[in-house]
């Protein structure tokens, strides 16, 4: 097949899956797991499974993976097939963005391993020294979504090789500050909606929600700070360590000075959205002359 790896479809030696502690670590960033539900709603009809390219770093037994991208196959009982242009396409493009993320493996959906997947891996394999599987469960209703992560293992007995099994590791979703914003955002909003679309919250109530935990926050380490002076809670060196960098961090403001720095910070968001609204306000007004003049 032009442009395509094909494979002949083996059977599987076993498909066990095993945890070995201290083995591979792995790290999800969400935005992949997003990228992978996406492909997968996405997909062509009558396709089971997708698959794709996954990136990130290396360092020692962890892998982090920070990125993916979809790859087309065919997939049948006799043979399997990839589609290495596109591969190797997207793969130079996302290096140009990224060039220190490299293939650390691949993905598909579905709820378990199958024949074809030992294919698949051995494609990833000829680039990638350890390459992971991540196996995404989408659940499709009748169960929770999961993620699991495999590296592949050789089966031998004595000096022969009897064939390969797939071993699961440890794998974990991680996320960074901005991550994690944003998810909190996404669960507001799908709360709001009741799963039913995408209600995002203003700019205003955002505010008000992110004072709100701010204050509660504060209240929280007021209340520790008063039972370690009442010697109800014994001090812990390393946490007032924390509470004194945070303190020395924020800045010496007068009160007025203060409010006067909040009130322009308001002014300037207030001024961002009033624009917002008039550009959309001017779109519109020109699609409905367009339209009237056609």
């Amino acid at each position: 097949q032009r442009g395509g790896a094909c494979f002949a479809s083996p059977r599987m030696f076993s498909s066990s899956h095993l945890h070995v502690p201290g083995g591979v670590e792995v790290e999800v960033h969400p935005v992949v797991l997003f990228s992978v539900v996406d492909h997968y709603s996405r997909r062509e009809e009558g396709q089971e499974r997708v698959i794709g390219t996954l990136l990130g770093t290396v360092t020692g037994n962890k892998v982090e993976i920070f990125s993916c991208f979809p790859v087309p196959h065919t997939e049948s009982e006799e043979q399997v097939a990839v589609n290495t242009d596109f591969h190797a396409t997207m793969l130079s493009l996302y290096q140009r963005v990224q060039p220190s993320h490299q293939v650390v493996g691949w993905y598909s959906t579905g709820d378990g391993v199958s024949d074809s997947s030992l294919l698949f891996h051995d494609f990833y394999g000829q680039d990638v020294e350890r390459p992971v599987h991540l196996l995404v469960d989408l659940g499709l209703g009748t169960r929770r979504m999961s993620c699991k992560a495999y590296v592949s293992k050789q089966l031998s007995l004595g000096g022969a090789t009897l064939g390969t099994s797939f071993e699961e590791v440890r794998a974990g979703v991680v996320m960074a500050e901005a991550d994690r914003v944003g998810m909190e955002m996404l669960f507001k909003s799908a709360t709001a909606s009741g799963f039913s679309g995408a209600a995002s919250l203003s700019d205003a109530d955002s505010m008000e929600v992110t004072i709100k935990k701010l204050l509660k926050t504060l209240q929280g380490v007021g209340e520790y700070v008063d039972e370690v002076a009442s010697g109800a809670k014994p001090r812990d060196a390393e946490l007032i360590g924390l509470l004194q960098t945070a303190m020395a961090a924020a800045p010496a403001l007068p009160p007025n000075a203060f409010g006067k720095v909040f009130s322009s910070q308001v002014q300037d968001m207030l001024v961002a959205v009033y624009l917002a609204n008039l550009t959309r306000a001017q779109l519109a007004l020109a699609e409905k002359l367009q339209a009237v003049a056609i």
